[in-house]
């Protein structure tokens, strides 16, 4: 019953998802006055570039026996996606929400290509970093910045955050996809790039 439950997690917070789910939020509450045609194009684009994407692109990865699995175990097979993940990241960053734009969710993408790149480095140093501790921080922490920048609730959010990153990192850690060492490091390099880009847009 708990190995179904922690799986769920995995999968429902899954890396791929979580800069989606953060720009749906951020355009919940938003106080800029974006047309719904507009909004809808942009939440496309991010599902197309960043979650279709890399699926096609694992494919041709495993074909070409880059990568294993999909689930990246070791830091070897995580050089290329990161790599690949990074540009594309930067490209709806740069050209999708540039900062004259959307300027929230312009530094949000740029931190993630921070966090992504940090793993990438990581990685060709032969360590493995949670992928999914990287991610969901990076978005759930964005979330928390944009309560504070909008006057909501500070404290509940933050206390959303411990108990996602809780969950996750008890799903890593039971299905012993992780060990706590790497659980923690996603987290810390998830988290900073975000608090560092905060002073350009809160």
């Amino acid at each position: 019953m708990l190995t179904p439950f922690l799986k769920s997690i995995s999968y429902l917070f899954h890396p791929l998802l979580m800069p989606w789910m953060a720009a749906v939020y951020y355009f919940t509450v938003t106080t800029h006055q974006y047309s719904p045609l507009k909004i809808s194009y942009w939440l496309i684009s991010i599902i197309i570039l960043s979650v279709l994407l890399p699926l096609v692109l694992y494919f041709i990865l495993n074909k070409f026996e880059q990568v294993q699995t999909i689930h990246l175990k070791t830091s070897k097979e995580r050089i290329w996606p990161l790599g690949l993940n990074s540009m594309i990241l930067g490209y709806l960053c740069v050209y999708v929400f540039p900062e004259s734009i959307c300027i929230e969710l312009h530094y949000f993408f740029l931190g993630i290509v921070v966090t992504i790149l940090t793993g990438l480095v990581l990685a060709l140093l032969k360590f493995k970093s949670s992928i999914h501790m990287m991610s969901a921080s990076s978005a759930f922490f964005f979330i928390i910045l944009l309560n504070l920048h909008y006057g909501y609730s500070f404290s509940s959010a933050f206390v959303v955050f411990v108990i996602m990153m809780g969950a996750m990192a008890s799903s890593r850690l039971h299905l012993n996809a992780h060990t706590v060492r790497e659980l923690v490091i996603g987290l810390i390099i998830g988290v900073i790039p975000q608090l560092l880009f905060l002073k350009d847009w809160l």
